[in-house]
């Protein structure tokens, strides 16, 4: 149905005086009389429910990223205090080549986790709610 239908139904149904009220002050009633369905409300306690897919998995993403890196970090943190406590006493030597190999290849592999997350966020539809997700995420985690 195209404007001019709906003005002809509603003349019939509501009568000429006030639609023509109206066009004559400029005002068309088609789009004020359709009501307005799915609107985002700031009401809503979970805002983030009425965001798009990507948003969420973005989301989703930068909330684990951010809990795993605490987590790790945490591990490693009293992994390295216990063996230099440890080569301290006497226990045993580290090894300084071998444990920059590792931290070599850590930071190889720590490449290859960021750049595969780049590339599945930007293969969204919409990249920049992905992106904006995962900011939030980071945020928020």
């Amino acid at each position: 149905m195209n404007e001019q239908q709906y003005m002809e139904k509603l003349n019939q149904s509501q009568g000429s005086d006030h639609i023509g009220a109206m066009e004559k002050m400029g005002q068309s009633s088609f789009a004020r009389d359709v009501p307005l369905e799915g609107n985002i409300t700031a009401d809503s306690p979970i805002p983030f429910l009425e965001m798009g897919s990507s948003f969420i998995i973005g989301l989703a993403v930068g909330f684990f990223i951010k809990k795993s890196f605490k987590m790790v970090l945490f591990i490693l943190g009293f992994a390295l205090i216990i063996s230099f406590y440890m080569e301290s006493q006497g226990i045993f030597t580290i090894n300084d080549k071998v444990l920059e190999e590792s931290i070599t290849n850590g930071s190889k592999y720590f490449d290859y986790l960021v750049s595969a997350v780049k590339e599945r966020i930007t293969s969204f539809e919409s990249g920049a709610g992905a992106i904006a997700g995962f900011l939030v995420g980071l945020k928020i985690g």
